[in-house]
């Protein structure tokens, strides 16, 4: 009840979507900030630009969070979250909770050449961009001990038809940023690939599995359950 508006990536969780919008984080507004007139602005490292940041600084509060390298460190987040918010107590239990269930998730393949996984963000214009090294994908495959098949890539680039086809992979995640951004007719060529041709591509909201919030827990476990499990083989979409 103390968040009056957000930005155009969060979406979870749902009653998120109910609030008034500013924009996307990159690209912040100062006066439709204002108008909401708050408090306070909470913000992640990736804000911007630094021109609207330093004018929201004059009129109010500004916290920047430090950017989250590692779903693993999700709990210190949240306590730094609680502690601008005046909320330690319970962003204390809250994180001692989350952390239990980090735990739970094994951080690496034991006992074998751990899988090779390709990390695709589809963003709905017919493109798909490879995560590579240095992004929120191969941060995500890092923390299960899964190896990135595109880990000779920086941050997210794009992907071409015949790039796809030259890497090899045991599983491919599609991160959708929205429900049926990927269009699998125009990507026929996945289906040539060595996790294609047995069926293994998993499609999920791009959030979900990149945004490094609370439901990063369940995205852990369903990605290294695929990953591991020889007979996983279905297309599934979110």
């Amino acid at each position: 009840d103390r968040v009056v508006a957000v930005d155009s990536t969060s979406s979870w969780p749902p009653e998120a979507q109910g609030l008034p919008r500013i924009g996307y984080v990159r690209a912040l507004p100062v006066e439709g900030i204002l108008s909401m007139q708050p408090d306070r602005l909470l913000a992640v490292a990736e804000a911007g630009p630094s021109t609207a940041i330093n004018m929201l600084r004059a009129t109010m509060p500004v916290n920047v969070l430090p950017p989250l390298r590692d779903p693993r460190a999700l709990p210190g987040q949240i306590r730094r979250v609680a502690e601008h918010l005046d909320l330690e107590e319970r962003g204390k239990t809250i994180a001692d909770e989350l952390e239990a269930r980090f735990a739970d998730i094994p951080a690496e393949v034991g006992g074998k050449v751990p899988p090779k996984v390709l990390v695709l963000l589809a963003a709905g214009d017919g493109q798909l961009m490879a995560g590579g090294s240095n992004s929120s994908a191969h941060a995500l495959l890092q923390s299960l001990g899964l190896r990135n098949a595109a880990a000779s890539l920086d941050s997210f680039k794009p992907m071409s038809r015949e790039s796809l086809l030259q890497i090899d992979a045991d599983l491919v995640v599609i991160a959708e940023t929205a429900p049926g951004a990927f269009d699998p007719e125009a990507w026929l060529g996945l289906a040539h690939t060595a996790a294609g041709k047995q069926n293994r591509i998993l499609v999920r909201d791009a959030m979900y599995l990149l945004g490094f919030g609370p439901r990063v827990i369940d995205a852990m476990r369903e990605l290294r359950a695929a990953a591991v499990d020889p007979s996983f083989a279905a297309w599934k979409r979110s």
